[in-house]
């Protein structure tokens, strides 16, 4: 088009976080055999997979925790490749006679790639003498049997929801195990491990080693020279772990049915412990045991790519592909073509964005699909965020600073002064405070919609609330921790807080989340574009006054219940659902159910100032 032309933009080295993995029932024969699982991974042509059927979008993947994430590693990995000798001997090795199963792969009906994916595993496998069949499904039916465990091998793959290992290591890896104790220590020899554990497990991450075992006494390992060493010492609850035919797949146990112990409590340590050098080094012991026994065997890992006119700038690479738009540009002489939709055009003022189809919902607490969420990236201020293509740390948002007890249960958010929400429906603008932003998280869980889960897994939301600034400097000379860009701090007083965060603006208030149980990766959680701040006033209309009394100001949450209820009937939900508010860089301006969407310029967004420095305006 003139002198402009479609431009793939490709990296390799800058990987996408969705990937793609085998499942086997590890609860079922002949896969209960750890000398099968091995088999058939090694009975796979992953080059023919994703080179020919996948066109080169993914990378090989060896273990759970994908290249770009803390966790990632290449030490102690096993790279199966096609080697069916190798397969062969293996099964030999197990003991089994495999003309006596036949194994059923499924995928979900209209999946070309996994379609013609099984085809290639069900001759791959067949050379090792299983009988071989391939049954699609529709997605509600293949949910279904693969949440009770009734299937052979399904393939199947994963988008997180939130930056953090633990969203790949609990849903996709977790057996279920529940412990009475659970404790890691840091050990100078490997002497002290005989009088911490019964029996060990080594995992060598490559600077430090990781052992894990029962609590007890007279474990003998051996570990290499100059290295940390980490100990993980446990004791299983036997009778809160429920059995494994009793469990629920990707519910309380892994998709794959597998309970190993040792790897159960490598997940739940690492998921409760906030240290960032340690929670690595746990992650990176839990990919090795990923790999070691494949009773999930991982196939693909995406590269990123993305394709545009060449008159578009500045777009930028981002695991989740949420780009903010306002950080996006246009040559002047970009193409200039009507719509066809009212008078909307295309210009070098204007981005059009072509996709398929329409959000789930404009209010956030709703939304649980990718189309919602790139609206609410657009619209919405979160806690923290993700600045560009940094996925390594949060950076400040709606929160200024943030900081937390030593348990890592009691969390504070000091919010930023200044916000405001604007309403483009009736033209009103609201201020942001921290009852806001409580009353945002509060009733994502409260509505128990579909990313509620995210929230009430994690937050008790009723033993949250707000706190004036006084309040928390008297909890802060008490001591708190903060984490912040990939180092911990300890903290007494605001200035020590605020310094860190390198602020030095208004705030409005203090936002107290007392968390279920110790857990890191609120963080990011509360960055993901279904936790976008809106206006209490906004949702609770000419009741916000005595919902803000009931509440006693945010000290008292619980009292909102009166005036949000669960579900679609909801009130504030059917207000949301249809005219969305803003705290972001744009806001709703118009919109055609199933046809299109536009979004303007938010002339009340708090960082608005970004476009002068960036573009020489400011709305």
């Amino acid at each position: 088009m003139g002198n402009h032309q479609i431009e793939l933009i490709e990296d390799p080295n800058k990987p996408r976080f969705v990937i793609e993995f085998i499942v086997l029932n590890a609860n079922k024969e002949p896969f209960n055999n750890p000398l099968v699982r091995q088999a058939l991974a090694y009975a796979i042509p992953y080059d023919t997979i994703l080179g020919r059927i996948y066109a080169n979008r993914y990378n090989r993947l060896y273990s759970i925790i994908p290249k770009g994430l803390p966790g990632y590693t290449e030490d102690g990995i096993i790279k199966y490749n096609y080697n069916i000798s190798k397969a062969q001997e293996l099964i030999k090795q197990s003991g089994i006679d495999p003309t006596q199963y036949t194994i059923v792969i499924n995928y979900n009906l209209g999946n070309d790639q996994r379609a013609q994916t099984a085809a290639v595993l069900a001759n791959a496998w067949g050379r090792l003498g299983f009988k071989v069949t391939i049954e699609p499904l529709n997605w509600p039916t293949l949910l279904t049997k693969t949440e009770e465990g009734d299937f052979d091998v399904y393939i199947i793959g994963w988008s997180p929801d939130y930056l953090d290992p633990d969203n790949y290591a609990s849903p996709i890896f977790y057996g279920g195990t529940q412990f009475s104790e659970l404790k890691v220590t840091a050990v100078n020899t490997a002497s002290e491990i005989a009088n911490l554990l019964s029996k060990a497990t080594v995992y060598d991450v490559g600077d430090a080693v990781v052992v894990v075992g029962p609590k007890g006494s007279g474990a003998s390992v051996e570990i290499p020279q100059g290295k940390e060493i980490y100990v993980v010492q446990y004791v299983v609850d036997e009778k809160a772990t429920k059995p494994v035919e009793e469990s629920t797949g990707w519910v309380d146990i892994n998709p794959a049915f597998y309970r190993n112990y040792d790897i159960d409590a490598l997940i739940v340590a690492a998921r409760t412990h906030f240290e960032p050098k340690l929670r690595e080094t746990l992650y990176k012991a839990i990919s090795i045991a990923s790999n070691r026994d494949p009773a999930i065997i991982w196939l693909g890992q995406g590269k990123f790519f993305m394709h545009q006119w060449s008159w578009v700038k500045g777009r930028y690479y981002t695991p989740l592909e949420l780009v903010r738009y306002d950080l996006v540009w246009e040559t002047p002489d970009a193409n200039v073509a009507s719509l066809g939709i009212k008078d909307y055009k295309n210009d070098p003022e204007t981005l059009v964005i072509a996709t398929i189809g329409w959000p789930q919902s404009f209010d956030p607490a709703a939304s649980y699909e990718s189309f919602g969420w790139d609206i609410f990236t657009q619209i919405g201020t979160t806690l923290v965020t993700f600045w560009r293509e940094n996925v390594e740390y949060v950076e400040p948002a709606g929160a200024v600073a943030w900081a937390h007890d030593e348990e890592g249960t009691t969390w504070y958010f000091v919010i930023r002064g200044g916000m405001k929400a604007y309403d483009p429906w009736n033209n009103k603008v609201y201020n942001i405070t921290a009852v806001d932003v409580l009353f945002t998280i509060w009733r994502i869980a409260r509505l128990h919609l579909d990313p509620s889960w995210m929230i009430y897994t994690y937050v008790d939301v009723n033993a949250s609330s707000v706190l004036t600034e006084e309040e928390f400097k008297q909890i802060l000379a008490q001591g708190l921790v903060t984490e912040y860009a990939g180092k911990s701090y300890k903290v007494n007083s605001t200035e020590e807080l605020m310094k860190i965060f390198g602020y030095s603006g208004p705030t409005a208030g203090v936002v107290k989340l007392k968390l279920k149980q110790p857990y890191p990766a609120i963080l990011p959680i509360l960055a993901a574009p279904f936790t976008m701040i809106i206006s209490m006033q906004y949702a609770l209309g000419d009741k916000y006054q005595q919902a803000l009394a009931d509440s006693n100001n945010g000290k008292n949450p619980a009292a909102w219940a009166k005036y949000v209820a669960s579900g679609e009937d909801d009130a504030t939900y059917k207000l949301l659902h249809e005219k969305p508010i803003s705290t972001g860089p744009y806001y709703v301006a118009d919109y055609q159910q199933d046809s299109y969407i536009v979004l303007r310029y938010n002339p009340y967004y708090w960082n608005a100032t970004l476009w002068q420095q960036l573009y020489g305006f400011k709305p």
